[in-house]
């Protein structure tokens, strides 16, 4: 199987919470029952509310979900 990256730029799971098409599609790309799905959520200044709404909407279809803190100091 041949390994992708999805970027998105500004959509996606912070907009509308119900309508997950761009999120179905991510899935469905991975040709696998429940993928790991990792969020950089640099663009947002990390933002915690925006890192929540990433877990709640790829949690809830069925994905193993991590994201990559880049605010933390080393």
């Amino acid at each position: 199987m041949d390994r992708q990256i999805i970027a998105i730029g500004g959509g996606g799971f912070g907009r509308e919470i119900n309508e997950l098409k761009i999120e179905n599609y991510i899935i469905k790309q991975s040709n696998i029952k429940n993928p790991s799905i990792c969020f950089i959520p640099t663009a947002m200044g990390d933002d915690k509310d925006y890192i929540e709404t990433f877990y709640k909407a790829f949690d809830s279809l069925g994905c193993k979900t991590s994201h990559i803190d880049f605010s933390k100091e080393l």
